[in-house]
């Protein structure tokens, strides 16, 4: 089975470079790999074309700069791949993990999506290794062989994968799946709920061999905070939408409502605590995602709150 590699770059010359060597050193020979040059304007042309004369299933494409998510639809449209494995510019695979994962899908025909282990390391030290963003290993990764209102539940509650992480079917894609292209962040995990409201079968392959390491730097997205905050209130608005219509039965409908809406309240109220109290531009975001009078509450209590702690 050929695995289509999905490589975005925007300027991110300085790490392409160990990225595809990563994907050069894989165990699995079926690929290919598209880098998609999103408008850059450091030399990530030239290392892709060093590549290129390397290895001659190393593509490339450029565009002018649209965006992650156009980036990565463009890699969709571009690939032949029965398998699609997405990997960020500054980003690492190891060794066995295609073929580990190919395997997997190909033991278990109803499986769409073969998620593994993510790891997280600075550039300055990669042999240190975390399994959550704040490098403090806090979170354990969630294991899940399912579909449908398992995983919802799941992803609901967070984006509990890496957009590097999994291997998917093709087929996924070919049934309407797609980055959106309309929102600034949090992109793969609308990604992944359109995949589990669509009812596609996830499964953790549980084998330390086969893992994903993630680049943790200075001008990760992840970390604007903010930015990330507001995106999530985005995403839960839609996401509440797209729960009304399923086919679920109205109890299961409900649960999943509710537990949408919690983790809405929950992440609401932690914006306007620890949030800037007389920013307007932030405050009529924040107006943006609830009313005027649960704005005014919680504007109260964030006065009160912030008092306590100076």
């Amino acid at each position: 089975m050929k695995v289509s590699v999905i490589i975005p770059s925007y300027n991110y010359a300085d790490y392409l470079a160990e990225c595809l060597d990563s994907v050069l050193s894989q165990s699995w020979q079926d690929w290919e790999a598209w880098i998609i040059d999103d408008g850059s304007t450091d030399h990530t042309w030239e290392v892709a074309q060093n590549y290129q004369q390397k290895d001659p299933r190393i593509k490339y494409h450029y565009q002018e700069n649209k965006g992650l998510s156009n980036a990565r639809n463009t890699g969709l449209s571009l690939c032949n791949g029965e398998l699609i494995q997405f990997l960020d510019a500054d980003d690492l695979l190891s060794k066995d993990k295609l073929s580990l994962q190919v395997a997997q899908l190909e033991q278990h025909s109803e499986v769409a999506i073969s998620y593994c282990q993510t790891w997280y390391f600075k550039s300055a030290a990669p042999d240190a290794l975390y399994t959550d963003l704040t490098l403090k290993s806090n979170s354990a990764h969630p294991i899940i062989d399912g579909k449908g209102f398992e995983v919802l539940q799941l992803l609901i509650r967070s984006n509990f994968t890496t957009v590097s992480s999994p291997l998917i079917r093709k087929s996924i894609i070919e049934k309407g799946v797609i980055f959106p292209e309309t929102v600034s962040n949090s992109e793969d995990w609308y990604f992944w709920l359109q995949c589990a409201l669509k009812g596609n079968h996830f499964q953790f392959l549980s084998n330390s061999l086969a893992f994903t390491k993630i680049r943790v730097h200075g001008d990760s997205m992840s970390q604007q905070k903010l930015k990330m905050y507001y995106g999530e209130l985005q995403l839960r608005n839609w996401l509440n939408e797209q729960i009304k219509q399923l086919s679920f039965s109205p109890e299961k409908k409900e649960l999943l409502l509710i537990l949408n809406q919690v983790q809405k309240e929950k992440l609401f109220k932690h914006v306007m605590l620890t949030g800037p109290l007389w920013d307007i531009s932030h405050l009529t975001k924040m107006y943006q995602f609830s009313d005027l009078l649960q704005l005014l509450k919680y504007h109260k209590l964030a006065r009160e709150h912030q008092k306590t702690i100076l």
